[in-house]
């Protein structure tokens, strides 16, 4: 007993007539009628019989009617909730947001047409705050999260390099941190962001308290301002690639791989369950 046939069935009855239902459904009225047959060998008895004017329930029929309206009405319920599911509301840093999710959204996307989402860039305290409340399925994060209510996976993580402009000195070599000097600098976020505490961290473990003369939002921002030969900085490998390809930057790693952003996927644990949801996240990690 099929969703279709059932809706012709209900079709009929509402219309009274075979002829006026199978132009509601835009059917061939010999396919409607195929369809009703079929319904009514399962049922076991005729379900409706003529009249002058079309055509009326007959008792079975009319014992048949309220179980199908409840059998239709929970079916569309349970796509429209499939499809809205389908909506995701991701939560993400600025950074994030500008070198990451198009490609991976966009791809997603392609493999998944009926996929929607609602994207805003937030700082870390608004995405937890975001997971918690509900107002987003999913975070991507730069920095651990831990709450006894939120489930996080990690992501490859992304080295953190030294980038300079080719004319700099030290664009023929790194000449080690004891020459790192009054050499100024400009950072990406302020001394309170967890990404710039892991570099704060991690240079004055070499003795090194950075000369810093910029504190920008947007790797973009910072990267301009080095190509000007304003300074140097140290950013994640990712958000760099087109630049040292094409001779803009120049970058090493002084950390030999031990200075890392990681990146981590955060929700809620019930979306463990979540079979869509999940289809999402083995994506993702599949694919970042």
């Amino acid at each position: 007993m099929d969703r279709e046939s059932l809706e012709v069935f209900l079709t009929i009855a509402r219309h009274g007539s075979i002829n006026r239902a199978a132009q509601a459904l835009f059917l061939a009225q010999s396919t409607l009628t195929h369809r009703l047959k079929q319904l009514e060998r399962q049922v076991g008895s005729a379900l409706f019989v003529r009249t002058a004017s079309g055509v009326s329930l007959t008792g079975e029929g009319r014992r048949l009617l309220p179980v199908a309206t409840n059998i239709v009405e929970q079916m569309r319920s349970f796509i429209q909730e499939k499809e809205q599911r389908q909506s995701m509301n991701i939560v993400a840093g600025k950074a994030f947001v500008a070198y990451e999710l198009p490609r991976l959204i966009g791809e997603y996307r392609i493999a998944h047409p009926g996929f929607t989402c609602y994207v805003r860039s937030t700082l870390y305290e608004e995405s937890l705050s975001a997971l918690l409340t509900g107002t987003a399925d999913i975070a991507f994060l730069g920095s651990e999260m831990y709450h006894p209510h939120i489930h996080q996976e990690f992501l490859p993580s992304d080295r953190l390099l030294l980038v300079m402009a080719p004319s700099h000195p030290w664009a023929i070599g790194f000449p080690g941190f004891q020459a790192w000097g009054t050499e100024e600098m400009i950072v990406f976020g302020n001394h309170t962001a967890p990404y710039r505490q892991r570099i704060d961290r991690y240079l004055a473990q070499k003795g090194v308290f950075p000369n810093i003369i910029m504190e920008l939002d947007s790797f973009n921002a910072v990267k301009k301002m080095v190509e000007r030969q304003l300074g140097i900085t140290i950013l994640p490998e990712r958000t760099i690639q087109q630049e040292l390809a094409t001779g803009r930057l120049v970058a090493y790693d002084i950390a030999n791989g031990e200075l890392v952003r990681p990146t981590l996927i955060a929700y809620l644990h019930p979306k463990k369950e979540d079979d869509a949801f999940q289809q999402f996240v083995q994506w993702i990690k599949e694919h970042y």
